[in-house]
């Protein structure tokens, strides 16, 4: 047993992870259907939603049990394989840690319970606007007061504060704004949390790539459950637990470090979330414009113009998978690019905007002239 534990290195151990997190998720997510259709968390068919039958949306049920099971089990794991002589490295450094990362690990676990609570009762009884984002509010608290916010080349306290305030609230909004298609804001997240997980692993933090990694695969394994034609949603528990944790890790996760060419790897998360938040923020225009309430739901969604481009549903939602990933993957390099490759990387992220902004353009003339 000892022989088999010191051979383990950080590929295998995230590739067991890995596993781990999408048998559970894969297994949990059938019995949080059935739990959310005893608890009356159903969506029912009619108005703007396209499903056709009544659909259980308890998938963040599954979600948030399958994240924090796998992360306390291997946390408990790892404190104690390195009480003892046969464990070595990868486990032992972040062992050695856990008394100064687990009350960070715990502010962001309450934060996650809070806005999972919020999020399990506004799927059974709608909260008004107003409440609900008061709500989001109060789950930064936890991570405010273990000191965990967004470090700002400016010299004053509060603006750590505020921002990680609107990023927290920012995220949260914008995963809960995806969920509008079968399938979609699960496999975003996926996507984005597998493009942090390998720049956080490039990085040397391991314990931030095991957190990343056991999101990809809770990910995954709902969304085998969750795909077009879903068996289940995730809710607005899911999806604001799943912008909660993106949000929360990206703020713990550390970008810039001394040696690094330049200060723009801050803006890693900004890149590798730009489609998420292009979809929250052309939204939000289109109902500004249009002189409608901000929180009011509609079909202007970025899945909703592809499909009156004319895409299905599901080419829509494998559109915006592929518009992840490219965009995504021009933050990889960041890290180790001087000033002028780096400021390419950021006008070819907003490049990619202007030209679905463009597509968009044209094919809604086009329709126009029919």
């Amino acid at each position: 047993m000892s022989g088999w534990i010191q051979a383990l290195n950080w590929p295998l151990c995230y590739a067991l992870l890995f596993i781990e997190s999408l048998v559970l998720a894969w297994l949990l997510t059938p019995a949080a259907g059935w739990l959310g259709q005893r608890l009356g968390l159903v969506d029912m068919p009619g108005g703007r939603k396209a499903h056709r039958q009544p659909t259980p949306r308890s998938g963040g049920i599954a979600l948030f049990a399958s994240f924090w099971l796998v992360i306390g089990a291997n946390l408990a794991a790892a404190f104690l394989l390195a009480r003892t002589s046969a464990i070595t490295a990868p486990i032992a450094p972040i062992a050695r840690n856990l008394p100064l990362v687990l009350p960070k690990i715990a502010a962001v676990a309450a934060g996650a319970l809070w806005i999972f609570a919020v999020g399990l009762w506004d799927d059974r009884r709608p909260l008004r606007p107003a409440i609900k984002l008061l709500c989001q509010i109060v789950a930064v608290v936890p991570m405010l007061i273990a000191k965990i916010h967004i470090v700002s080349f400016i010299p004053w306290a509060w603006v750590g504060t505020l921002l990680t305030l609107a990023w927290v609230v920012l995220l949260v909004n914008s995963f809960n704004f995806l969920d509008n298609m079968d399938g979609l804001s699960a496999g975003v997240g996926a996507i984005v949390a597998a493009v942090l997980a390998w720049i956080s692993f490039r990085s040397g933090e391991w314990l931030m790539t095991a957190m990343f990694v056991v999101l990809v695969g809770i990910l995954l394994g709902f969304l085998r459950h969750n795909f077009s034609p879903a068996a289940i949603f995730m809710g607005d528990s899911g999806s604001m637990f799943l912008g909660y944790m993106l949000a929360a890790l990206t703020v713990l996760a550390t970008y810039y470090k001394q040696g690094v060419p330049t200060r723009l790897p801050v803006l890693t998360p900004l890149i590798v979330l730009g489609v998420p938040l292009f979809d929250t923020c052309s939204v939000l225009w289109i109902r500004w414009r249009e002189g409608r309430p901000l929180s009011q739901g509609d079909r202007s969604h970025f899945s909703h113009r592809l499909v009156n481009l004319g895409m299905t549903e599901r080419g829509a939602v494998v559109f915006i998978y592929l518009a992840t990933l490219c965009v995504a993957l021009g933050a990889l390099a960041l890290h180790d690019l001087h000033l002028t490759e780096a400021l390419l990387i950021a006008l070819q992220t907003i490049l990619w905007f202007v030209i679905i902004y463009f597509i968009e353009r044209l094919g809604k003339r086009a329709s126009e002239k029919k």
